[in-house]
């Protein structure tokens, strides 16, 4: 009688590192345990926000919204570091959080004095800084945040965007 061969290491490598990738979302520490959240971030850039919660203290951050100041569409992308700072009440959790990020804009203004054709598009980098209030018995994130950065195309300047929002878990 012969036996079954075992599993070649890399099919058994794959299927383990899938499973601990399914078992890490499965602890994702959004509201109520809820992993993606959706809303609005109303301040300097405003606009739709999103967010995956990967652990309990990890996450992506999203927002596409409009730079009112320069005129800009944006685009951020931050991963984010949460930290307890030991508020913790019966309603609410209130850690901090950093991260680092980037940013992508874009210009549809070519008669602005300052720019030419070929300033439309803008890369820089990000560390967003804030502090959220996670609800425990609603689906509800409500955050403030700072985010001092570094534009490195068209030109290198310093940056800072910031704001507050509120997001809805699914």
């Amino acid at each position: 009688m012969r036996s079954r061969a075992a599993l070649p290491a890399s099919v058994a490598s794959a299927i383990l590192s899938l499973t601990l990738l399914v078992a890490s979302l499965a602890w994702a520490g959004g509201p109520e345990g809820r992993r993606f959240g959706l809303g609005i971030f109303l301040g300097e850039p405003s606009g739709i926000t999103a967010k995956l919660w990967l652990s309990d203290q990890n996450a992506l951050d999203f927002l596409v919204a409009f730079d009112f100041s320069d005129e800009d569409l944006a685009f951020f992308v931050d991963y984010l570091f949460h930290f307890d700072v030991g508020v913790n009440a019966n309603a609410f959790e209130l850690p901090l959080y950093v991260g680092v990020g980037g940013k992508l804009t874009i210009r549809d203004d070519d008669h602005h004095r300052d720019y030419d054709d070929d300033d439309d598009i803008g890369l820089g980098v990000r560390i967003p800084i804030g502090i959220t209030m996670l609800l425990k018995n609603a689906p509800f994130e409500f955050f403030l945040e700072i985010a001092p950065g570094l534009r490195i195309i068209p030109e290198t300047d310093g940056d800072i965007d910031g704001g507050v929002g509120v997001r809805f878990y699914f």
